[in-house]
């Protein structure tokens, strides 16, 4: 009786999410790694000598931006006609770059990132790989397998603790991250801490949606979700829409909507008029700063009209790497959404549901914008999925609402098998078509071109 016991807790332990998302990554990570051909997953050169430049002494100018995308755009094939010559990967590797005896000093300071603070957390994970690398081989190939390397082991590691901390929607969270971040995750990029900030804020957030009141949050969760908050000055600037959602936490909107249900008729009226004034005068002070009005309307006129986005239009959703076919996308996104239904029976507050759906909407407006202010004509040439996927997290409460409406259930194991199998068929795919692309047709590995 104690070995059937023994063998079942085996069992549940090596079933748990975590775990398996553990053991997946790590697999599926390590060899992507090392099929992907080198500089090749999308902006690698500005990743890697940003990373490189985070313990140097002297920034040598082999490693400078400007030399090191040079190299990246010869290996995805940019500007010889889109065909890449396989020997040049090799070259990569083998060939040691001169980096004028360059020493190891460690300056975290932020020139010109793509975040509000000054100082670059993001490439660090990916930094510290680079510099390993570097020590051992100093050729730009290994430096950048290195960061490879460092950003998935920090990845994996964070977001299985991140995981197991999530009690609605583990399978969810494994399927948006690690399948839309595929070529972002076994990369240098400053996307993995981003991924890391951003869904660490949100599986907080579902837990803060439990709490009633503000006086029982705990003195450790408060300060744990303020630093959170204030991680989110050195990330990507985008996530920072993620901070819509906070109006979502029945804490903060109930006290409000109770003492409003309390007014007179006279009283709400009033109140009504104040808010719409309030938003007027501000409107009005914002479009004399930014043109609100011209970029709501060249917001619509460019989801009205797909044909301004040209062929940016058909990744808008792109979940799935853009060099796969697009049904394999729609089928993700189907799984993805039943994953989510069928892994947790919950009912969430309606203003929750409402406001973390709208979080989504915000910032694909607030994407929009910025490109927008920078250089509108390059708005809706920027608009692709890769943006908006990590903010389908935010539907979780709206999905599981509907299966609880609809009384939709699935076994635990046939959730289990299911994110699994989506993950191991769509990776695998992924890396056929990455090695086809790459030594058969001898094209740009892992972008389309519209991309």
């Amino acid at each position: 009786m104690n070995k059937i016991q023994n063998r079942a807790n085996k069992q549940s332990k090596y079933s748990r999410p975590e775990n398996i998302f553990l053991f997946l990554i790590l697999l599926i990570g390590f060899f992507t790694i090392f099929i992907t051909p080198p500089m090749t997953m999308g902006d690698e050169g500005y990743h890697l000598s940003k990373s490189y430049n985070l313990f140097s002494t002297k920034a040598p100018e082999s490693m400078s931006n400007l030399q090191v995308r040079a190299k990246e755009f010869k290996a995805i094939g940019i500007g010889t006609e889109s065909k890449v010559n396989p020997t040049f990967y090799k070259k990569l590797i083998i060939k040691k770059i001169n980096l004028q005896d360059d020493g190891v000093k460690f300056s975290i300071y932020n020139r010109g990132g793509n975040s509000f603070g000054s100082l670059d957390f993001m490439h660090l994970p990916g930094a510290i790989g680079v510099l390993i690398a570097r020590l051992i081989y100093p050729s730009l190939g290994v430096m950048d397998y290195g960061g490879r390397i460092a950003n998935l082991i920090c990845f994996s590691l964070i977001f299985y603790f991140l995981i197991k901390k999530n009690e609605h929607a583990k399978w969810s969270m494994t399927l948006i991250f690690m399948v839309g971040g595929i070529q972002k995750i076994f990369s240098p990029s400053y996307d993995v801490v981003s991924f890391l900030v951003f869904s660490a804020f949100v599986v907080n957030l579902m837990d803060l949606v439990r709490i009633e009141k503000i006086r029982d949050v705990g003195l450790k969760k408060v300060i744990y979700t303020i630093f959170l908050i204030c991680s989110f000055y050195f990330i990507k600037r985008n996530y920072i829409f993620a901070f819509f959602a906070l109006l979502g936490l029945p804490m903060l909107y109930r006290p409000v909507i109770n003492k409003v249900r309390k007014l007179s008729s006279l009283g709400k009226t009033f109140l009504s008029m104040l808010i719409l004034g309030i938003i007027s005068v501000a409107c009005l002070f914002l479009n004399k700063k930014i043109s609100i009005f011209t970029i709501i309307k060249k917001f619509i006129e460019n989801y009205m009209n797909v044909e301004l986005m040209g062929n940016n239009a058909k990744q808008l959703w792109q979940v799935v790497p853009t060099t796969l076919p697009i049904f394999v996308n729609i089928l993700f996104i189907l799984i993805l959404f039943i994953v989510m239904m069928g892994e947790l029976k919950a009912t969430w507050a309606t203003r929750t549901v409402i406001i973390f759906s709208l979080t989504y909407l915000v910032n694909w407006f607030g994407i929009f914008a910025g490109f927008f202010i920078d250089s509108a004509s390059l708005a809706s040439a920027n608009l692709q999925g890769r943006y908006l996927s990590p903010f389908l997290f935010f539907f979780v409460p709206f999905v599981q609402n509907l299966g609880q409406k609809f009384n939709f259930t699935m076994s635990e194991k046939s959730v289990r098998r299911l994110s699994v199998w989506t993950i191991i068929i769509i990776s695998v795919l992924y890396l056929v078509v990455t090695f086809y692309r790459s030594y058969v047709l001898k094209i740009t590995p892992t972008w389309t071109n519209n991309a």
